[in-house]
């Protein structure tokens, strides 16, 4: 049985090791998919983010040209205001007029891109140059501290790309980065210089992705920083790439992923980079979840099985319970058939069917065994004269009368009725008969004890024609004398009663006022009265009268011991309505 069990045992840690190595598999599988799938995800938003700003910057490079087509397509008015502005060298300030005119133009030149923050002119031969924002606060003068005043001194190339620079105007300080170009051909000397805003590149770059803030986007010309979508604009802490690459490089002490690509002129770089670990963890992100939905699943799935392998262990064990009941000769147990595992409801009811007919088996021979003694005591009537007992005992009965002794002679003709009850071949006879057959046992036992006990009879008179199987109450009358009447009081009293409980049960009572017993007590009397007789077991006294009452009237009859009223003992007996017509019709 032990090795059986060991047998189980390890094929079932097999089973749960090859079930957990299998899911471990399936997530290790998922871990990575997932990781190739987070890993995809954050380069395409990072290239898409890229492709974003190189789109948007070779567009800014294409329109800057188109800022000047107004010069060109009103002749009469935008290209004089230019030519005025370059070809004449005034070193005085404009007059409201010229303002006029050359706001007019700025303005034309800058609804031409959404983009233009600011269109700034320059001329070396002016005290005073001009810019207009794009606040609708009217022309400006270009102080001196305008912060791309020293790259318009120095400028050589016919456009020139600045990088930004924070610019203050009636809305407020922002980054822009600067175009420089030249002026229309054939007026004189001078640059036109164009602010565009970052807000497109820095919407651009806002695709956050969660678990990774160091992602950083740049676009660099030559050494200057254009746009740093961190908004720090610190060119010590940005890396410049010399055109298109992509890895894994070492900035400042830090490992960085980076991808890096020309654009525009081929002159520009646009670029992001990524704390490699950082990137790392984002793609492993899934995988703890994945990790921790496997554990939960194997968990559940183990107690899942330790639940069900638990309530069929249970169920399996009120089975083998039920069957050591049945093994103390308890073959009224009944098991429950009430099981959820499949197999189980059909053993027990097979074991319940079993349990009944050997229960029935062994009542079958109760029975035949008290038809046996019957006969031994018919045979014994038969072969005993009771006609010389009857004479010799109403011989010393006139003897005793004769003698003047009237109470011996009294006890003497009681004896006689009892010896006739006793040899009497009915076995069912009238309660009242019983109740007859009690009253004369009584009197002899008076006889013994004194006018001691106080006897009352309080049965209904329909009940005293049912019938009762013989020497009944004289067993209960024997157990009270034995264990519970009290010499030492004086009032003792005994009580029959009787009531219908139905119109096929009555319910009758003896009562009295002896010893009693505890609860406790009550109880195991009653455990080993109601407890089935085994075989080759002898039994007595009220274990014996129970088991008769339920061979003969059915398993729903027979006796209880309950406490008294007063202290002593209750033995209610439940009967069926039953008359000894009924009874001896039966038996023909």
């Amino acid at each position: 049985m032990n090795k059986s069990k060991r047998t189980i045992n390890q094929m079932f840690l097999i089973m749960i090791i090859f079930y957990i190595t299998l899911l471990l598999m399936i997530s290790s599988v998922a871990c990575y998919y997932s990781y190739r799938q987070k890993e995809e995800q954050i380069f395409s938003t990072m290239d898409m983010a890229l492709a974003h700003m190189d789109q948007e910057y070779a567009n800014i490079l294409e329109n800057f040209w188109q800022a000047y087509m107004p010069i060109y397509e009103n002749n009469s008015t935008i290209y004089k205001t230019f030519q005025n502005y370059f070809v004449f060298q005034e070193t005085e300030d404009l007059t409201p007029l010229e303002k006029r005119d050359l706001m007019t133009a700025l303005n034309q030149m800058r609804v031409r891109d959404s983009r233009i923050q600011w269109i700034g002119l320059y001329s070396d031969f002016r005290k005073t140059n001009y810019i207009l924002y794009n606040d609708n606060t009217g022309i400006k003068t270009l102080d001196q501290d305008f912060p791309y005043l020293k790259e318009l001194q120095s400028k050589t190339n016919q456009m020139e790309i600045y990088a930004a620079k924070n610019i203050e105007n009636a809305h407020g300080v922002s980054p822009t980065f600067a175009i420089c170009g030249g002026k229309p051909v054939g007026m004189g000397e001078g640059k036109i210089i164009i602010g565009y805003s970052l807000a497109d590149f820095e919407n651009t770059s806002d695709f956050t992705i969660e678990g990774l803030p160091s992602i950083r986007y740049y676009m660099t010309a030559q050494d200057r920083l254009l746009f740093d979508s961190s908004g720090e604009y610190d060119e010590s802490g940005v890396c410049f790439f010399d055109g298109d690459s992509e890895g894994v490089i070492e900035f400042q002490g830090q490992r960085l992923y980076s991808k890096s690509r020309l654009s525009g002129n081929n002159t520009t770089v646009i670029s992001y980079t990524i704390a490699r670990n950082e990137m790392i963890i984002a793609m492993l992100k899934d995988t703890p979840f994945i990790f921790s939905i496997t554990v939960l699943f194997t968990s559940f799935s183990i107690i899942i099985h330790f639940f069900m392998n638990g309530v069929v262990k249970r169920e399996i064990s009120v089975i083998q319970d039920g069957l050591s009941v049945i093994a103390d000769n308890n073959l009224d147990y009944r098991l429950p058939t009430d099981f959820k595992q499949n197999g189980l409801p059909e053993i027990a009811q097979n074991i319940n069917e079993i349990s009944s007919k050997l229960n029935e088996n062994i009542k079958k021979a109760y029975y035949f065994e008290l038809k046996q003694k019957d006969a031994q005591l018919a045979e014994l009537q038969a072969t005993f004269n009771p006609h010389f007992l009857y004479n010799t005992l109403e011989m010393l009965r006139s003897k005793s009368y004769a003698n003047g002794d009237v109470e011996t002679s009294e006890l003497i003709t009681q004896l006689s009725a009892l010896f006739r009850g006793f040899i009497n071949a009915k076995t069912f006879i009238t309660i009242r008969e019983e109740l007859a057959f009690s009253n004369r046992y009584l009197t002899l036992l008076s006889a013994r004890y004194g006018n001691m006990v106080q006897v009352s009879y309080d049965i209904p008179g329909e009940l005293l024609n049912y019938g009762i199987i013989r020497n009944v109450f004289q067993i209960l009358i024997e157990n009270y004398f034995v264990h519970g009447f009290d010499a030492g009081r004086e009032e003792n009293y005994i009580r029959f009663s009787g009531r219908s409980l139905d119109e096929h049960a009555m319910l009758l009572s003896v009562e009295d006022n002896g010893m009693g017993m505890e609860e406790e007590e009550l109880k195991e009397l009653n455990e080993k009265i109601k407890a089935p007789i085994r075989h080759g077991e002898t039994s007595y006294g009220l274990k014996n009268l129970n088991q008769r009452l339920k061979l003969f009237y059915g398993p729903d009859c027979g006796l209880t011991v309950l406490k008294g009223q007063h202290g002593g003992l209750l033995i209610q007996i439940r009967l069926l309505k039953m008359h000894v017509e009924d009874y001896e019709a039966l038996k023909i």
